[in-house]
C-alpha cells in the first residue's frame, strides 16, 4: 500500500492536518448597535485574540460605516449621540482610570501587537482610522476628536503605528490602514495635528518613498490580489494632505527628498486617471503656486527625468477595460492636463525650472574679456567670434535641466509635444540653438516621410517664433552683442545647413520644395527683426559701444549670406513650377524679392532675368477677373516681381520679343487700365512712373504728368473723375505750372482781343461723352511703339517740340523739355504710318483716344494754341475719313467751339514757393491801395512723386547742389507707404554712389543721408518722418554743398551728434542753437533766423506736425522773437505766416489758448513798430482763428469771457 499523496489546496508547511476545532470553524455574527452599553460592552476589553475580538471591531465598523455612508438621518443622528458620549471625557470620579473615554479601543490596539495578531492589528488600525473620518465631518465631535489625535500622538501610540509601518513590503494588508490613520491625523480639523505629525517624521514619515514605488503586480494571476488597493494609492493622499495643510516651511523641507518626489512621478503613467488628475492638481495649486516656497525648492522638485516622466503622459493609453464611462472620459483627458501642467511648469519663472537668461542667447549679458574690445578694433571681434564658436561646444546653459528634458521630446510626432518645445524657445531662447546642435540623431536629409515632413513643420515654427529683445537681470545690462554664432542659430538651426537645403530645393517632390522655401522665407523674415534690433541697439547704446554693434550687424549679415542656399537654385525652383504648383511659385517668388531686399549684393550677383518672367505673369494677371477684390496668386506673385523690378537696375523695359506684340512698359500700362486704377495698381503705376523717368530726359514733373494724363486717357471712367485726378496732379507742386502746362483756364470772353482765353471746360467735357469707347489693341500697339521710339530718340523729339513751339509762337522760345509735348511729336510723326498699316476700325479707335488725350491736356491746364497746331497737323495727315468727326472735336470742333486764342505769357519762373508776406508782393513797385491777400495753405501730397528718380539722372555733385536729393529726403514725408519705402531704398543707393564719388562734400553728404536713413528705417513702414526734419534735412544738404554757408559750421557740428536724431526733441534744438546761440558770424544773425523761419514754415503741413511743435514749445519763443523791436521786417513776415501755416494745420484752437493769441496782438500792436501790412495780416490771422477753432474748448478755457463770438462757427475766412 502506497503513501497517501498530499492535498493540494493544504499550504500548511507541516505535513501534517490540521485540527479542526469549534472556535476556529464556527462563524460569529455582527451585532448591532442601538444604545451606549451595547456599544461600550462591545468594545469593552478582554485578552482575547480570537475570532470574537476582531469580530467586535468589525461590528464597531458597521456601526460607524452606518454614521458616515447611511441613508436613515434618524438613525444616523441617534448613533452619532450614542458616538458622542462614547467618546466624551468622563467625570472626575472615574479618573483613576488613564484613558476612560478611548481606553479599551488603545489597550485592544496594544494587545493585538503584543500578540503578533495582525489581523487583528489592521482590524482595529482601519477601524481608528475610519473612527477619526467619521467624526470629522461633524462640528461635535470638535474636541473629542482632538483628544484622539493628541493620544495617537503619544509615544507609546506612535510607536504602535512605527510597528505598522515598519512591515514587510508585502503586507499591505498592515501598512495601508497605518497610512489611512496618518491622513486623517494630518486632515483632521483643518491641519490641527499636522506640525506634530510632521514632527515625529521618523516614524510619520518613514519609508514614504518606498510606500510610493508599491504598485500592483501586473503579472499576479490571483483576481484578488489584482483588485486589491495598491500601497502607492493609499500613501498619496497622506503625501498630499501634508502637501496642503503644512506650512511652507515644512512642505519645504518634505521638497528636499529627493527620493519622495522622484517615487511621485516615477511611472505615473500606470496610475489611475483619477489619482494622475489629483497629482497635478495638488502639484500645481499647492506647491508651484505657493509664492512663500523658495523658487530654489520648486526647481529642485522637477529634474529632467521628473519631467520625462510627466512627458510620457502624452501617449497615455485611451483603451481601457473598465465599464465606466467616467474613467474613459478622465483617460481621455489626461494628455491635456499633462500639457497644460507642463507648458505652465516650463514657461513660468516662478516655478523654479525656468531661469530667465541674462539675454536672449547665451552670450549675452555682462560678457567675458573675449567679448570686450575697444573701437576700431574689429580684428579683436573676429577672435572674438572665432572663440566664441570653439567655446560653444562645451558651454553650459543656465536651463540645463530644460536643455536635458527637449531632448527627449518629440515635436516632429506630436503637436502637443511640438506646442511645449515652442513655448519653451521662446521662454528661453538660448535653448534654440542648444537643442538644435545636441539633436544630432535626425537629419534634415530629403525623405518624403511623415518624421520628415514633421520635422520641417518644426523647424519653420521654430524660426516663426516671434523675435523677443534680452531680458537682463537687475543690475545687468546688455552692453554688447552677443555671438553671431548664437544668433544665427535662431535664424538658421544647424539642420539647415546651406548644402542640405539646396540639396531639398532641387528635389522633384513639390511639397519638399514648397516647405523649404516657407523656412528659408521665415528665416529672412527673422533676420530682418535681429538686424533691425542690432541698428536700434546701436543708436541707443553707448558711443564707445556703437561701432561693436555695427560689427556685430555686419558679421551676421555675412554669416547668414553664406547659410542661405544658393540663390540659383531658388532661381531653378521658380522657374519650374508649373501651372498646378501656384502656392509653390508664389512663395519662391517671395523669397527672390527677399534675397533683393535684404541681401542686394549677393542678388545682384547672379543672373536673373525678371523682365522674361515679368511680362509672363503681366500676361498671366490680364487674364484675371479685374472685377474680382480678392487677390489671386498671380496677382501676389506680380507683386513680388515688382518689388524685385525696384532693386533690379537690368529691367529691359522698351524691349520685346518677337513673339509679343507689346514691350514690358505697354504691359504694365494696359494692365494698370485693366485694374481701373484701384489700390492693385499703384504699386505698378509707381514702377511705370520710375521707368518712364530714367528712359524719359524731360523735367521730373513732367513726366509724372504724362503718365497721368496716359492713365486718364485711356481708362474707362467718369469725366469728372478723369479731370479731378489729372488737376491733383498737376496742381501738387508748383514748379508744373510752366510754359506747356498751365494753371487750369478760368477766363471770360473778351471781343475787343481777338481770341483769348474763354472757356468752362466743364461744358467741354459734358459736350464730350464717350462713356462706352475702350481701348483696342490696336491702340495700346501704338502707344507702345510711340513711347519706346520717345526711350530711345529723345533728343530728336526735344528738337523737333522745340521747332513747333517756336512755329506757333512766331518766336524762339527756349529749349524747355516737355515729355507730353514729345509724345505729341512722336504721335505725329507715325501718325501716316499707322493709317496705312491698321485697319479703319483700329485707326478710328486710336484717334478717338488721341481726341481723349488732348481733352485731358487742354483740360488740365495745356497751352490751346499749341494743341491746336498738333491737331491741325494731324488732321491734314489723316486719310481716314472716319477720323476727320473725332479729331475736329480736339480742338476746332465742340471742343473749341465759342473759344478764342491769344498768345498768352507765360508765368514767370520766380514764382514764389514760400508763404511768406514778402513773396506775396508783386515785382515792380508795390501797389499800396492792393488788398493785402494772406499766405496760401500749403499744397496737399499728389500721387506722383518724380524725385525718386530725378537724382539719377544729375551727377552726385549736380543733384546736390540743385536739391535732388534734399526732394528725394522730403519723400519720406509722403502719406503713402510704398513712397516712403522707396525713397528709403533710393537714398541707400544715392549713399553708395556718394562712397564711390569725387564730390569735395561727398563725406559731409554722406554723413546727413546715412544719419536720416538710420533715424527712419525701424519705423517708415508704419508713419511717415516728421515735416520739419524732412525740409530741415533737405536745406542741410543744400548748406553742406556751400562751405561759405553761415550755417556750414552749426550743420557739421549737429551731424557730429550721434547717428539717429531725436526727432521730438529736434525742432526745439535749432531753435535754441539758432535763436538763443550766437551765430557763426557776427552780422549773420538775422540771416540764420531766415533760414530756421523757412524750414519752420515749410516743415509745418499736418497735424502731426502742428502738434510737434505744440510739444516743443515753438511758438513761445517765436512770438517772443516777433516781439523783438530789432527784428526785420522781413523775418517779422515770416513769423506771421507761420503762425497761418499753423491755423492751417488745424493749430487755431491752440493758438488762442496756448498762445492767448486773441490777447497777445492787441498788446503787440500797442508796441506801435509794425507797419499797415503786419496790422491787416494779424487782424486776418485772429479772425481766421476765431472761425476755425473750437469754440467749445475756448468757451471752457476762457470761462464763458469770450461767448460773444458766434457759437460753433465753422466757415473759415476766404484766404
Amino acid at each position: 500500500m502506497g503513501k497517501r499523496p498530499r492535498d493540494p489546496e493544504d499550504i500548511s508547511p507541516h505535513g501534517k492536518r490540521r485540527r479542526l476545532t469549534p472556535s476556529s470553524s464556527s462563524k460569529t455574527s455582527t451585532e448591532d448597535v442601538s444604545s451606549l452599553t451595547q456599544l461600550q460592552d462591545l468594545l469593552a476589553f478582554n485578552q482575547d485574540a480570537g475570532p470574537n475580538a476582531k469580530q467586535k471591531f468589525i461590528s464597531f465598523k458597521r456601526f460607524l460605516e452606518s454614521i458616515a455612508y447611511g441613508d436613515d438621518a434618524a438613525l444616523q443622528s441617534s448613533q452619532r449621540a450614542i458616538l458622542l458620549q462614547f467618546l466624551a471625557p468622563q467625570p472626575a470620579a472615574n479618573a483613576d482610570r488613564q484613558h476612560p473615554d478611548a481606553s479599551d479601543l488603545f489597550r485592544a490596539w496594544s494587545f493585538a501587537t503584543q500578540s503578533n495578531n495582525e489581523s487583528l492589528y489592521s482590524t482595529i488600525t482601519a477601524v481608528l482610522a475610519l473612527l477619526l473620518k467619521t467624526i470629522s465631518h461633524h462640528v461635535d465631535f470638535q474636541a473629542a476628536g482632538r483628544h484622539l489625535c493628541d493620544l495617537f500622538l503619544e509615544k507609546d501610540h506612535l510607536k504602535l503605528i512605527e510597528r505598522g509601518l515598519s512591515a514587510e513590503k508585502s503586507k499591505d494588508h498592515v501598512i495601508s490602514p497605518c497610512l489611512r490613520l496618518l491622513t486623517q491625523l494630518v486632515s483632521f480639523d483643518g491641519g490641527y495635528a499636522a506640525k506634530r505629525v510632521y514632527s515625529n517624521k521618523d516614524v510619520t514619515l518613514k519609508r514614504l518613498d518606498t510606500f510610493l514605488n508599491l504598485r500592483p503586480d501586473s503579472k499576479a494571476a490571483d483576481s484578488r490580489s489584482r483588485r486589491k488597493i495598491p500601497v502607492r494609492i493609499v500613501a498619496l493622499p497622506y503625501l498630499f494632505a501634508n502637501l496642503r495643510l503644512q506650512d511652507h516651511m515644512i512642505k519645504t523641507e518634505i521638497l528636499a527628498h529627493a527620493k519622495l518626489s522622484r517615487s511621485l512621478f516615477q511611472d505615473i503613467k500606470d496610475d489611475p486617471p483619477s489619482v494622475i488628475q489629483e497629482t497635478l492638481q495638488v502639484v500645481l495649486h499647492d506647491v508651484l503656486k505657493d509664492k512663500k516656497i523658495p523658487q530654489r525648492a520648486k526647481g529642485r522638485l522637477f529634474t529632467d527625468q521628473i519631467l520625462s516622466s510627466i512627458a510620457t503622459l502624452y501617449s497615455y493609453s485611451n483603451s481601457t477595460d473598465s465599464k465606466d464611462s467616467e474613467d474613459d472620459r478622465r483617460k481621455q483627458d489626461i494628455p491635456d492636463l499633462a500639457h497644460a501642467f507642463l507648458l505652465s511648469l516650463c514657461t513660468t519663472p516662478q516655478y523654479g525650472v525656468l531661469h530667465k537668461p541674462g539675454g536672449q542667447h547665451s552670450g549675452m549679458g555682462n560678457r567675458t574679456e573675449e567679448f570686450t574690445f575697444p573701437i576700431g578694433s574689429s580684428e579683436k571681434r573676429q577672435e572674438s567670434v572665432s572663440s566664441s564658436k570653439r567655446l560653444y561646444k562645451g558651454a553650459a546653459v543656465r536651463n540645463s535641466t530644460l536643455s536635458t528634458f527637449l531632448q527627449t521630446l518629440r515635436p516632429y510626432a506630436s503637436i502637443p509635444q511640438r506646442h511645449l518645445t515652442l513655448a519653451v524657445f521662446q521662454a528661453a531662447p538660448e535653448l534654440i540653438s542648444d537643442y538644435f546642435y545636441k539633436k544630432k540623431a535626425f537629419s534634415f536629409e530629403p525623405k518624403l516621410t511623415a518624421t520628415w515632413l514633421g520635422f520641417a513643420a518644426f523647424l519653420l515654427s521654430t524660426i516663426q517664433l516671434p523675435f523677443s529683445q534680452p531680458t537682463m537681470s537687475p543690475g545687468e545690462t546688455a552692453l554688447e552683442p552677443p555671438a553671431t554664432f548664437d544668433i544665427i542659430e535662431s535664424i538658421l538651426p544647424l539642420p539647415l545647413s546651406s548644402k542640405v537645403v539646396s540639396r531639398c530645393l532641387n528635389q522633384n517632390t513639390t511639397i519638399i520644395k514648397f516647405f523649404v522655401v516657407k523656412i528659408v522665407i521665415a528665416a529672412f523674415d527673422r533676420f530682418a527683426q535681429t538686424i533691425r534690433y542690432f541698428r536700434s541697439k546701436a543708436a541707443s547704446t553707448r558711443v564707445h559701444l556703437i561701432r561693436s554693434w555695427d560689427i556685430a550687424a555686419s558679421e551676421l549679415i555675412d554669416e547668414f549670406s553664406q547659410r542661405c542656399p544658393d540663390m540659383n537654385h531658388v532661381i531653378t525652383v521658380f522657374r519650374s513650377c508649373s501651372s498646378r504648383d501656384s502656392l509653390l511659385r508664389e512663395s519662391s517668388a517671395r523669397l527672390l524679392s527677399l534675397y533683393y531686399h535684404h541681401l542686394p549684393q549677393v542678388a545682384l550677383e547672379q543672373k536673373f532675368d525678371a523682365s522674361v518672367t515679368l511680362s509672363a505673369v503681366f500676361d498671366e494677371v490680364s487674364l484675371n477677373d479685374p472685377r474680382s477684390t480678392k487677390p489671386s496668386v498671380e496677382t501676389m506673385v506680380l507683386t513680388h516681381l515688382l518689388n524685385i523690378s525696384r532693386c533690379s537696375p537690368d529691367i529691359r523695359w522698351w524691349q520685346k520679343s518677337e513673339h509679343d506684340q507689346l514691350s514690358l512698359f505697354g504691359k504694365g500700362l494696359r494692365l494698370c487700365i485693366r485694374f481701373d486704377q484701384d489700390a492693385r495698381s499703384r504699386p505698378l503705376e509707381s514702377l511705370l512712373q520710375s521707368a518712364l523717368g530714367e528712359a524719359v530726359s524731360s523735367g521730373a514733373a513732367h513726366k509724372n504728368c504724362l503718365l497721368a494724363f496716359l492713365l486718364r486717357s485711356l481708362v474707362r471712367s467718369e469725366r469728372t473723375r478723369l479731370s479731378e485726378d489729372a488737376n491733383r496732379v498737376l496742381s501738387s507742386s508748383p514748379s508744373r505750372q510752366n510754359y506747356f502746362l498751365r494753371a487750369p483756364i478760368s477766363c471770360e470772353r473778351s471781343p475787343s482781343q481777338g481770341r483769348s482765353w474763354s472757356c468752362d471746360p466743364e461744358e467741354v467735357y459734358t459736350a464730350f461723352d464717350d462713356s462706352q469707347w475702350q481701348p483696342s489693341d490696336a491702340l495700346f500697339e501704338f502707344l507702345d511703339n510711340c513711347l519706346i521710339r520717345l526711350a530711345k530718340k529723345t533728343v530728336k523729339y526735344d528738337q523737333d517740340l522745340l521747332r513747333l513751339r517756336a512755329e506757333v509762337k512766331q518766336t524762339a522760345v527756349p529749349n524747355e523739355d516737355n515729355a507730353v509735348g514729345d509724345l505729341l511729336m512722336v504721335i505725329l510723326e507715325q501718325w501716316p504710318f499707322i493709317q496705312r498699316s491698321s485697319a479703319i476700325p483700329d485707326v478710328e479707335n486710336i484717334s478717338h483716344w488721341l481726341t481723349r488725350f488732348l481733352l485731358v491736356v487742354a483740360r488740365n491746364g495745356g497751352d490751346f494754341e499749341f494743341i491746336d497746331c498738333v491737331r491741325s497737323k494731324i488732321e491734314s495727315l489723316t486719310m481716314v475719313q472716319q477720323c476727320w468727326g473725332w479729331l475736329k472735336k480736339a480742338p476746332e470742333g465742340h471742343f473749341m467751339e465759342g473759344i478764342d486764342f491769344q498768345t498768352a505769357e507765360p508765368p514767370s519762373e520766380e514764382a514764389p514757393t514760400m508763404g511768406t508776406l514778402a513773396d506775396q508782393k508783386t515785382h515792380g513797385e508795390p501797389d499800396a491801395k492792393e488788398e493785402w491777400q494772406p499766405p496760401t495753405p500749403p499744397a496737399s501730397e499728389g500721387e506722383d512723386h518724380p524725385a525718386l528718380g530725378k537724382w539719377k539722372q544729375l551727377g552726385i555733385e549736380e543733384a546736390i547742389v540743385e536739391g535732388a536729393i534734399g526732394e528725394l529726403v522730403l519723400c519720406l514725408c509722403s502719406q503713402y507707404a510704398d513712397i516712403r519705402r522707396q525713397a528709403l531704398m533710393e537714398l541707400r543707393r544715392c549713399m553708395k554712389a556718394l562712397q564711390t564719388s569725387q564730390y569735395s562734400e561727398r563725406e559731409a553728404v554722406y554723413l546727413l543721408v546715412g544719419e536720416v536713413v538710420e533715424t527712419c528705417k525701424s519705423s517708415i513702414g508704419d508713419t511717415a518722418l516728421a515735416g520739419f526734419a524732412g525740409v530741415m534735412a533737405a536745406e542741410c544738404c543744400l548748406v553742406l554743398s556751400d562751405p561759405l554757408h553761415t550755417l556750414y559750421a552749426k550743420v557739421n557740428r549737429f551731424l557730429n551728434k550721434g547717428p539717429a536724431w531725436k526727432i521730438d526733441k529736434l525742432p526745439s534744438s535749432w531753435v535754441e542753437q539758432i535763436v538763443m546761440g550766437l551765430p557763426s558770424v557776427d552780422d549773420h544773425y538775422y540771416k540764420e533766423i531766415e533760414w530756421l523761419l523757412h524750414v519752420l514754415t515749410e516743415g509745418l503741413r499736418t497735424p502731426a506736425d502742428m502738434e510737434l511743435y505744440r510739444r516743443s514749445h515753438i511758438l513761445e519763443r517765436l512770438l517772443c522773437l516777433l516781439a523783438s523791436p530789432s527784428l526785420p521786417p522781413r523775418q517779422q513776415e515770416m513769423v506771421i505766416a507761420l503762425l497761418y501755416r499753423y491755423s492751417y494745420a488745424g493749430g487755431s484752437t491752440t493758438l488762442i489758448t496756448r498762445c492767448s493769441l486773441l490777447s497777445w496782438i492787441p498788446c503787440y500792436l500797442a508796441s506801435g513798430h509794425i507797419s499797415e501790412e503786419q496790422t491787416t495780416a494779424l487782424g486776418r490771422l485772429v479772425e481766421r482763428c476765431k472761425a476755425d477753432c473750437d469754440w467749445e474748448r475756448v468757451h471752457e478755457w476762457s470761462s464763458g469771457k469770450l461767448c460773444n463770438v458766434p457759437e460753433r462757427k465753422r466757415e473759415v475766412v476766404d484766404a
